[in-house]
């Protein structure tokens, strides 16, 4: 769903929360899916053993939220996270509990997917974490169809184009569950460009069309539409 730029939008921010260290990695949802495609993919990626121990997997996407403070895209089937010791908001090197304060690797993999998406998702997810520790991280240019995405045809051995395939099923699968239980209500319009801003509810202020002005313009300011 496109975004529109609201005015006088304001985002709260969340101390991030992350849970205690174990000797082992955390999982928290299906640990039987999820362990072997993890043990797999990291000796494959050949990641350092002493990171697992600060390694820990949700597939609750609040939880991801209170782990590292921020939020998700309710479209998102996979996401990975570092947290820097100081953003814990520690500058000690050793916590009140005697527990050495360090990074951690946070990750959340969707847990309403086929076995193969869950698989691909895991892999992902842990080719950020090796970028991450290897001092080279990657942002996304193209979902599918950058660098990244030929790194994760290469360490699975999946062709990309079952990768795209995949993502879009996936995509559309999330998609058609999230309108069921939110379908769309309420249609804008630019008055300028005509662009459409299909919503689930109301906007509660003015917004105008951010394909005419990446900030608030009132020129541009959306119009509702019967659907």
């Amino acid at each position: 769903m496109e975004t529109a730029r609201k005015y006088n939008h304001s985002t709260r921010r969340v101390a991030p929360a992350p849970p205690q260290r174990q000797i082992e990695p955390i999982i928290h949802g299906n640990r039987e899916a999820i362990s072997p495609w993890l043990e797999h993919y990291w000796q494959k990626l050949q990641i350092a053993s002493n990171e697992l121990a600060l390694l820990a997997i949700t597939q609750d996407r609040q939880e991801y939220c209170e782990w590292t403070g921020k939020r998700l895209n309710l479209m998102t089937l996979g996401c990975y996270c570092y947290l820097p010791a100081l953003s814990r908001g520690v500058a000690q090197r050793t916590r009140p509990d005697g527990q050495e304060t360090t990074h951690r690797h946070l990750i959340f993999i969707e847990q309403d997917m086929q076995p193969k998406s869950l698989e691909v998702t895991v892999a992902h997810e842990l080719i950020h974490l090796a970028d991450r520790v290897k001092g080279t991280p990657r942002k996304h240019h193209h979902h599918g169809y950058d660098a990244i995405a030929a790194d994760e045809a290469a360490i699975t051995g999946y062709g990309l184009e079952e990768l795209r395939d995949l993502l879009r099923e996936e995509s559309s699968r999330r998609e058609e569950k999230r309108r069921e239980r939110r379908p769309i209500r309420y249609l804008y319009a630019c008055p300028s460009c005509g662009k459409k801003y299909p919503r689930t509810r109301k906007y509660s202020q003015a917004v105008s069309c951010s394909n005419c002005d990446k900030h608030y313009n009132p020129r541009f300011r959306l119009l509702l539409e019967p659907l």
